[in-house]
């Protein structure tokens, strides 16, 4: 076993868990599921797991957002030690995980170890534009007015292959999307998220992942080479 110094590292829970599910053995599973990816993460001293929180099927949020609250507690009273991670989300066929979304859950249950993580793609995808400076910046105001900057751990930097407002999740490799070079660079290099750990999810040249050109790029947008 070769040991590598990589810090901070993260989990991602399943893509089948779906916390707003009104099938119990679903929502069980998917339970079950995130207590062990946090049990997990606390042995390997992971900041967190990230969780997809899930769909609503159609029924709006207000429909299911006490039960988030009370299965999001549970999952929290049942594991210590490691973070649960809430993604934004494009909003595809219900899916929950808009900024508000998140800062509602957050703020009713009040638990130091659930915090956020932000995804550039699903950003763009859900109708918050990132291109411009002035984008971002006001992206920023919007997470301070809900009291969200703080509860910020990381970043999954992607570039979005559907356009502004489209409520379709799918990544495109640095730069080769709708967003750009320009736009990712705004966004990492901004006061307010400058500081957080950096996740590539983009599909690669041969389809098969992240790699160096990608990782190339983004070390190029750290040192603001590529500002739009």
């Amino acid at each position: 076993t070769q040991k590598l110094d990589i810090s901070p590292t993260f989990i991602h829970a399943l893509y089948l868990v779906n916390l707003a599910s009104t099938n119990n053995d679903i929502l069980e599973k998917s339970i079950n599921s995130l207590v062990i990816d946090i049990q997990n993460g606390a042995r390997i001293k992971s900041a967190g797991v990230i969780v997809h929180i899930g769909s609503h099927l159609g029924a709006g949020f207000d429909a299911v957002k006490d039960q988030l609250v009370a299965v999001i507690q549970r999952i929290l009273a049942g594991t210590e030690n490691c973070n649960l991670i809430l993604e934004n989300d494009a909003g595809q066929n219900g899916k929950i995980g808009s900024p508000e979304e998140i800062s509602f859950l957050i703020k009713s249950i009040n638990d130091k170890r659930l915090k956020m993580c932000v995804d550039s793609a699903h950003l763009f995808e859900s109708g918050i534009d990132i291109r411009k400076q002035e984008d971002v910046e006001k992206f920023s105001e919007k997470l301070t007015k809900l009291d969200l900057l703080d509860n910020l751990v990381c970043l999954h930097l992607n570039d979005s292959a559907t356009s502004l407002d489209s409520h379709r999740d799918m990544h495109a490799n640095i730069g080769e999307g709708e967003i750009g070079l320009g736009g990712l660079g705004n966004l990492i290099n901004h006061d307010s998220f400058k500081h957080l750990p950096l996740i590539l999810e983009v599909p690669g040249d041969d389809r098969a992942g992240c790699d160096e050109k990608n990782i190339t790029l983004v070390k190029g947008l750290v040192h603001s080479k590529y500002l739009g």
